[in-house]
């Protein structure tokens, strides 16, 4: 077996058969983060004797659960026991949590081993961190959640933690070229997470197969493993949303939609073009108001006592900025949303699921930023389900994906259809 090549899946089922064990698992991806961590930068955080020790123990131990043994990447917005969580700031480098977030703990309770922390950008928001995209360490891998997208691309976990307030999971899937899973809102526990827009941010996950999304659900819904049950491709009902943004897409990302709808209508779906409902750009500002009063009021200790230690945008732009919404623009915003979410999930009664870009384009040649969020903002706010699946490849030899979009509350539903449309496209 290439141990690093293994899905979660894989894993926990080679090591509960005696086929291998978590500390061998567990070498084999450090050795690939040795010879690749240079070039990539995933990781803020790790400890590989700690690694390894953990490992050893989970071998030595009875079985916990579905992921027994299976190594995790975990973004550093979220809390840790045993391991800094510096929120992508100078200002936390010694953070250090007294207890693990809820996310944690439920990967930690079935088994699973907490490999390291990913680099994200500076409170998950817009300065980017130190990683490079694995294809090309001259271009974004995107962000906020760029570590763990860049460490799951490149073989050196198998699943890793990320968070979405824009397009933070969906975007990084994009670029890096892996599965990037945007739950329903609320979903997975989002406790111990730091925030960024507490009324959209949703925790989700990276990964390289999809049915490791329907594994890892399970763990952090604390419900029975459902494995994913493809839907039949002919029974499905696609929506192709090119949204009011199309024009900002690249020809080859216009392209790669509309050849997948056309493949998948020759594979026997249902297809149609799908019109979201009037009022996106007021719904916009409306995200616009409620992620600016939110974040600034979040980052007020930092913003007051080391300014000097924030980025100049989050300094004298980000925060100040958003000192300016009132409590009336606020809840304007939230009101905004609330009607537009009931106005969406009316439109999308007849369908089963949409298809629309996952970003503008291939990831830009330039390491200080994450990309724009022109086709993922509107879907965080609207607290269904997104994915990112990894189908293509643009002109610069970079992937490009394609974006699936859901009802909200019906997640088990939209990864059947998700990977029916995965297997029909790849």
């Amino acid at each position: 077996m290439d141990l690093i090549k293994l899905s979660a899946i894989e894993i926990a089922a080679a090591i509960e058969a005696g086929d291998t064990t978590c500390e061998a698992v567990t070498r084999a991806l450090l050795d690939r983060i040795e010879e690749r961590e240079p070039e990539v930068d995933a990781w803020e955080y790790l400890d590989p004797d700690r690694a390894l020790a953990a490992a050893k123990v989970l071998d030595n131990s009875p079985s916990k659960g579905l992921i027994h043994g299976v190594p995790i990447g975990v973004k550093d917005i979220i809390d840790t026991r045993d391991m800094p969580t510096t929120h992508g700031s100078p200002i936390h480098k010694d953070n250090r949590p007294g207890t693990d977030a809820p996310c944690v703990s439920l990967i930690r309770g079935a088994g699973g081993l907490v490999m390291g922390k990913t680099v994200t950008s500076e409170f998950a928001a817009q300065r980017a961190g130190k990683t490079k995209n694995p294809h090309n360490p001259a271009h974004s891998p995107a962000g906020s959640s760029s570590g763990s997208a860049a460490a799951v691309t490149d073989f050196m976990v198998p699943v890793a933690f990320g968070t979405q307030t824009g397009g933070s999971i969906v975007r990084p899937g994009a670029f890096c070229g892996c599965i990037g899973y945007k739950p329903t809102y609320g979903d997975y526990n989002p406790l111990g997470v730091h925030d960024n827009t507490r009324s959209v941010d949703t925790l989700g996950m990276l990964s390289r197969t999809m049915d490791d999304q329907a594994l890892l659900r399970a763990v952090l819904t604390h419900m029975p493993y459902r494995p994913i049950q493809t839907a039949p491709i002919g029974s499905l009902r696609i929506g192709v949303c090119r949204t009011p943004n199309w024009h900002l897409a690249d020809e080859p990302t216009q392209e790669c939609l509309l050849r997948a709808a056309q493949n998948l209508e020759a594979n026997g779906a249902t297809i149609a073009d799908f019109n979201l409902p009037d009022g996106f750009d007021e719904v916009i500002e409306g995200f616009a108001a409620v992620s600016g009063y939110e974040i600034s009021r979040v980052l007020a200790y930092e913003w007051v006592n080391y300014p000097e230690l924030l980025s100049d945008n989050m300094r004298n732009n980000r925060v100040p900025n958003g000192l300016k919404v009132t409590p009336t623009e606020y809840q304007a915003g939230l009101a905004k949303l609330v009607d537009y979410r009931q106005r969406f999930a009316a439109s999308l009664e007849d369908w089963d699921v949409l298809i629309t870009p996952s970003a503008p384009g291939e990831a830009p040649a330039d390491v200080t930023t994450i990309g724009e969020p022109p086709f993922n903002r509107i879907w965080t706010g609207l607290y269904g389900p997104a994915i990112n699946l990894p189908l293509n490849t643009g002109p610069q030899g970079l992937p490009i994906g394609l974006q699936v979009i859901g009802h909200a509350g019906q997640d088990d539903r939209f990864l059947d259809a998700a990977d029916a449309i995965y297997r029909a496209l790849s």
